[in-house]
């Protein structure tokens, strides 16, 4: 896919979003098939690998798996959203509807291919998680992700998120500070 002649368009449906591509068609946002989870799992690995070097201890980065990773994806794979150009998955989220005091919806997870970035995938994925919660009637999205990433927490202000709390989540033996970022899906521009 030529980055550059990416046009981004979103459907109106609350569960299809698509990226057209001028050249060479469309990318489909689409549940996961388990045909899908060999390539979750490939993208999840090296984006921790790329994305978290310097921020998650190397020890455990350097342990992580794809094979390990694909078993439990394999398991799992309804739960995810995929942006799928053709054969080749670009990058997924993982959404859930809550009911707690902060939220009722959330975006476990969105990751994107790390060759892929900064084209629009995201934003797509993201949207599509939107509508999709919208559609749900959820008024309030949470999504957290760990305070030293600049880069996710730029895209989430850019998103609309407000800055909400702070916590912590352990991977391997040390514990990471987290930050969150809340939504008002009533109200929320889908960008700054």
């Amino acid at each position: 896919m030529n980055q550059e002649t990416i046009n981004f368009v979103l459907q109106t449906s609350a569960c299809e979003g698509i990226i057209m591509n001028k050249d060479q068609g469309k990318m489909v946002i689409r549940q996961a098939t388990q045909e899908d989870a060999q390539q979750i799992a490939d993208i999840l690995v090296e984006d921790w690998k790329m994305a978290y070097r310097g921020i998650i201890d190397s020890e455990y980065l350097d342990s992580m798996s794809v094979e390990e990773r694909y078993q439990r994806e394999v398991q799992r794979y309804q739960i995810y959203r995929v942006a799928a150009f053709e054969k080749e998955i670009l990058g997924f989220t993982w959404n859930e509807m809550t009911d707690n005091e902060d939220a009722d919806c959330e975006i476990i997870a969105i990751y994107i291919r790390y060759a892929k970035r900064k084209v629009g995938i995201g934003r797509a994925l993201f949207r599509d998680s939107v509508n999709i919660f919208r559609a749900a009637g959820k008024k309030h999205m949470i999504i957290w992700c760990l305070r030293d990433n600049s880069e996710a927490r730029k895209f989430y202000e850019k998103m609309g998120g407000t800055v909400y709390k702070a916590g912590t989540h352990q991977w391997g033996n040390r514990e990471y500070d987290m930050i969150s970022y809340l939504y008002q899906l009533d109200e929320t521009p889908l960008e700054r």
